[in-house]
């Protein structure tokens, strides 16, 4: 008659998947976490047509092979000899705040300078995007969007008016994410949106939260031009998710000229590179 009894289509789909042979559903499933940077179980095991517990099967025996590295809920890819740094522990916010506080301070001081009057900017979550944000208080030619609290109460007392998505707070960072932010800033377009990341390879841009990340693609969505504070303790350094492509980034401001190898990178997807001195 054309219909099935008793077997779900996920239960059909699976058992197509897992008749892929294990060398071939290798291939895919590498091709896959090298193209996003970072792919979560429940992505691998809709794109194979598997179930969870055989991806997680092949996860654990390709990190084995050293072909890509395991996270909480997905892997990354594993960088060719291994130059990368991958970092799935995310420091506290005074931990990192104290890491190179004078080299954020200086590129805070550049990425300020960038804000044209009239201008209508994202500032993100993180400890540079604070000192930019620090920069800025005094100014009174800007609107300013923002998913960072502290930010958000810095700013509170100067003169810029100053908007808060609604949303879930990430108590740990002071930051909102969640469905009702992410809807209510793509009703928005910016000049610039300036993001905050923890890792910048030739991958891409990275950071630690799944949480954090949504707000921060919705900027790249929405704005004119994609700027990334990035100090260079960063550099060579994945996290867990990864934001976008080099493709998708306009200017990096560092305090230091990227390695030879990320420089080029930079250099080919069209990044303009400020060394904030």
């Amino acid at each position: 008659m054309g219909f099935m009894t008793g077997q779900s289509t996920k239960a059909i789909s699976e058992r197509r998947g897992e008749r892929i042979p294990p060398t071939q559903r290798d291939a895919i499933l590498r091709d896959l976490v090298e193209r996003r940077g970072f792919a979560t179980v429940s992505d691998i095991a809709a794109e194979l047509g598997v179930s969870e517990i055989t991806v997680r099967r092949d996860l654990t025996r390709l990190e084995g092979q050293g072909l890509l590295l395991r996270t909480h809920g997905g892997a990354v890819a594993a960088k060719p000899g291994g130059a990368d740094t991958v970092d799935l522990d995310e420091p506290s916010f005074d931990a990192r705040r104290r890491r190179n506080g004078d080299a954020k301070e200086r590129i805070g001081q550049a990425a300020a300078a960038l804000v044209r009057p009239g201008a209508t900017i994202g500032i993100d979550v993180g400890t540079t995007a604070l000192e930019m944000a620090r920069q800025l208080a005094p100014r009174a030619d800007i609107k300013i969007f923002t998913n960072n609290v502290r930010a958000a109460t810095l700013l509170a007392d100067g003169p810029a008016a100053v908007y808060l998505p609604g949303g879930q707070l990430r108590a740990k960072e002071l930051s909102i994410h969640g469905s009702i932010a992410v809807d209510q800033l793509q009703h928005y377009w910016l000049d610039q949106a300036f993001l905050g990341i923890s890792g910048l390879t030739d991958q891409g841009m990275f950071d630690y939260s799944l949480e954090d990340t949504e707000i921060k693609r919705v900027y790249i969505e929405r704005a004119k031009q994609i700027v990334a504070l990035c100090d260079s303790s960063k550099f060579g350094r994945l996290s867990m998710v990864r934001v976008g492509t080099l493709r998708e980034l306009d200017i990096l401001i560092t305090e230091v000229a990227p390695p030879a190898g990320l420089q080029e990178a930079l250099v080919r997807a069209e990044v303009r590179i400020i060394v904030a001195d």
